[in-house]
């Protein structure tokens, strides 16, 4: 077990539901109700291909970068437990297998789709430490995986531009995660080795400084931090505004307390004091509040067995296989 392990730490096993999730909001956002729990398991292989085509290239590309930090040193690429050769040719299984998949259950414009978008997530797994911006291309990537949930759902050889506006909004929404997600998140995260590496990075091309256990934002950062989770905000209010759906004063309920806690978080996220575990757990929070939101925003246009699963898949998943494979919590890179 010991290697299979190792392999399952390489591909980040355990936040594999996250990826099946911009699917699966995606096709709600198309066909609501109509959305069949059949789709819905059949989009879940899909995801957890492109999740381990996205992270294992992104471990190999980043190696280097990795090895300069204490850390980072039992990631598995890092440590010598797989081979670089290995982790190329799980890249190449994972992108045949699902380019194959695709094609055969819904044809040859949503494989079209599929790989465009897949080249433009590559960009950052090939060159995201080396240029700044890069993060842009993730969340570009983001929003078009949540268009191919839609394309999936809806009537066969549907373009994306011919989609339900909500679609948009979603995909505008997961943009906005994953700047987050990148740029905040995993910047400040990894801010101590990417410093020493030279990594280039947002938080260093906005001259956020680590001195010693201390971490010196600067006014522009600060703005552009917050300046994301409020457009995400705004996003929220979008669709309700032009009709697209209706939000009850319940939900409104919900979604002011989710963003309350996102806020809480983010400020774990990006702390005075450099505490690399405390940031990670802050960021497992904040990640499942922006699903949540997401979920309760769909559930006009959807019902309550699809927002649960929105709301509690991912983080179901997440604790089981952390468990298994790290036997503990939270991982340890």
């Amino acid at each position: 077990m010991g290697k299979v392990r190792e392999y399952l730490k390489l591909m980040r096993f355990q936040a594999a539901g996250a990826v099946w999730i911009v699917l699966v909001i995606g096709a709600l956002a198309q066909t609501g109700t109509k959305t069949t729990w059949e789709l819905l398991f059949q989009l879940f292989p899909l995801g957890a291909l492109t999740y381990v085509l996205a992270i294992v290239m992104n471990e190999y590309y980043d190696v280097e970068v990795d090895r300069a930090s204490k850390a980072l040193s039992t990631k598995p690429l890092v440590s010598g437990e797989i081979s670089m050769r290995s982790a190329l040719v799980i890249c190449w299984i994972a992108l045949i297998l699902s380019s194959i998949y695709v094609v055969v259950l819904w044809g040859p414009i949503v494989l079209l789709w599929y790989l465009l978008s897949s080249l433009v997530g590559a960009q950052y797994n090939i060159h995201g430490k080396k240029h700044y911006g890069m993060d842009f291309f993730v969340s570009l990537w983001a929003a078009m995986y949540c268009i191919l949930g839609a394309m999936i759902a809806g009537p066969v050889d549907t373009m994306p531009w011919k989609l339900e506006p909500l679609v948009y909004v979603m995909s505008w929404m997961w943009f906005f995660r994953l700047v987050v997600g990148n740029s905040v998140e995993g910047g400040l995260k990894d801010l101590e080795h990417d410093l020493a590496y030279g990594a280039k990075t947002l938080p260093r091309l906005f001259g956020v400084k680590l001195e010693k256990d201390r971490i010196r934002y600067t006014p522009g950062w600060l703005v552009f931090q917050w300046g994301l989770e409020i457009c995400f905000a705004a996003a929220i209010i979008t669709p309700a505004y032009y009709g697209q759906i209706s939000i009850s004063l319940v939900q409104s309920i919900v979604i002011t307390g989710l963003l309350a806690g996102m806020v809480l978080t983010l400020m774990g996220i990006a702390p005075r004091k450099f505490h690399r575990e405390r940031m990670k757990k802050n960021i497992y929070i904040h990640e499942a509040m922006g699903f949540g939101i997401m979920g309760i925003m769909l559930l006009e246009k959807a019902d309550w067995g699809h927002v649960l699963v929105i709301l509690f898949f991912p983080i179901i998943w997440f604790a089981i296989w952390t468990r298994a494979i790290y036997g503990k919590s939270l991982p340890t890179i």
